[in-house]
């Protein structure tokens, strides 16, 4: 199987069963141009994880709150104006975005922030990005798995994360199925019998993201988008979680034994796990509202109990 088939394979479903909207998504853009390969598969990525749009917050120490980049970051502009989406009567629905790296503070938390205050205000009209179109950075290998396509953009690149002490991602793998994603990643089977029809990738740091599903005994069925971020490393995905103020928040001690932060909302719901060597957020692409999924918080429990956050490493 090629490069382009194996995508294919492990992303097809994903891209049919969920409207995607890209406007929803204040990603980290990566370039489509220079290395083929890369390019093809960081646009699907880009492409899953605009799936991620969700309302929330909270008001509890180390929960969603201190996932949000704040105004004082220098990108409110883009985080707490509105989005392209409106209300009904036309007005513009705010959009908050949040870190999926860690919780304010933390090193991985800040590099994403002054990553994301640099692009906020670098080549806004594009004038620098139509000048490379789709043909070679002319930059290192090194930086292919980034939004960066010129020296500028690398160079603060590499200040930002040598300030954190952080690493980058260098190359990418897509799986076919999670077995063999457990193989590479040494791994056991963290996702338990209950989550099905996954398609990982995996950098080759050891940070993943898996597009899943799970199934329970009394019929309910999430889809989700599992996101473990390696510490050490920089990752430059965000989240836009849409208004600020939709979600009801509780910590868990789930079944493994890991205290997790669950988030429900209207329209989606969210689990996040500050774990020893890295951080974890799961999207839940339902919510409580009944057009959405009606997700109880014991729906939302028991997904947290089918995956063992212990195994993670």
């Amino acid at each position: 199987m090629n490069f382009e088939e194996q995508y294919k394979t492990a992303f097809s479903h994903v891209q049919t069963a969920i409207d995607l909207k890209e406007e929803d998504f204040y990603h980290m853009k990566r370039p489509v141009h220079g290395i083929r390969k890369s390019a093809v598969i960081l646009a699907a990525i880009i492409c899953l994880l605009v799936a991620c749009s969700v309302t929330a917050f909270a008001a509890n120490l180390f929960g969603l709150k201190d996932l949000i980049l704040h105004e004082n970051s220098g990108i409110a502009p883009a985080v707490t104006t509105g989005s392209h989406d409106s209300d009904p009567d036309g007005s513009a629905q705010p959009t908050t975005l949040i870190s999926l790296q860690g919780f304010s503070g933390s090193n991985e938390y800040k590099a994403a922030m002054e990553w994301a205050a640099f692009l906020a205000t670098y080549d806004q009209d594009g004038a620098l990005l139509a000048k490379v179109g789709n043909g070679p950075t002319g930059l290192p290998e090194k930086y292919s798995q980034y939004y960066v396509y010129t020296q500028e953009m690398a160079d603060k690149l590499d200040e930002i994360t040598a300030k954190y002490n952080l690493k980058l991602h260098r190359s990418i793998d897509v799986f076919d199925s999670k077995e063999a994603f457990y193989a590479q990643a040494g791994l056991g089977d963290f996702l338990g019998r209950n989550n099905t029809d996954c398609s990982p990738y995996m950098f080759d740091d050891g940070t993943f993201h898996i597009d899943g599903s799970s199934a329970f005994p009394d019929g309910q069925f999430m889809q989700y988008q599992f996101m473990d971020c390696k510490k050490g490393v920089f990752t430059d995905t965000l989240l836009n979680i849409g208004n600020a103020d939709d979600y009801t928040e509780w910590s868990y001690q789930t079944s493994s034994g890991v205290t997790v932060c669950l988030a429900s909302s209207p329209s989606k719901c969210l689990i996040f796990a500050d774990l020893k060597d890295s951080f974890v957020t799961v999207n839940v692409l339902a919510g409580t509202a009944e057009d959405s999924g009606n997700i109880t918080p014991e729906n939302l429990q028991e997904l947290a109990d089918s995956f063992d956050f212990s195994m993670l490493h």
